[in-house]
């Protein structure tokens, strides 16, 4: 019985191993955003906003779109970065931090519209991106929209 334990233990890290990729993907990313000020922007301001430029920042990147894994950020400087050890699959992209859903979920204090917004905000992906055996770079644009729980601007 321990032979065939052993040997089933050995034939799931091979399969295992087999779904990682050992390689470094280069990523450039370009983005965009909403303006979520309040008094009319001058239209120098909204032509900024509308060409996309180099992101610089964090993007966290997860395999199940309810961010159920535990997922990867990834710190980009002028739009490039370079990550190692993505399986093959699609990835979504968000642009904030993922949070403890179940903690907002059994909260039962007076701050349920928060915890609300929060769980809209945690969700809000940016964009999929597909990675296979042959992916080497991704290139990829991004549109930030208004952040759901920032009160309006006057």
């Amino acid at each position: 019985m321990k032979f065939f334990t052993a040997l089933l233990a050995a034939l799931l890290f091979v399969s295992c191993k087999s779904n990682q990729v050992n390689r470094t993907i280069k990523f450039n990313i370009t983005s965009t955003s909403d303006y979520c000020g309040g008094a009319m922007p001058s239209e120098e301001i909204m032509e900024s906003l509308i060409t996309p430029s180099s992101f610089n920042g964090t993007l966290y990147f997860h395999k199940n779109p309810d961010r159920s894994d535990k997922g990867i950020a990834q710190e980009f400087k002028n739009g490039k970065a370079s990550i190692k050890g993505l399986v093959n699959g699609e990835y979504a992209i968000f642009k904030h931090p993922p949070i403890n859903m179940d903690k907002l979920e059994n909260n039962d204090s007076d701050e349920n519209l928060e915890n609300e917004c929060e769980m809209m905000r945690n969700l809000q992906m940016l964009e999929m991106v597909n990675i296979d055996k042959e992916t080497k770079e991704v290139s990829i644009h991004i549109h930030f929209m208004c952040d759901p729980c920032q009160e309006p601007m006057p």
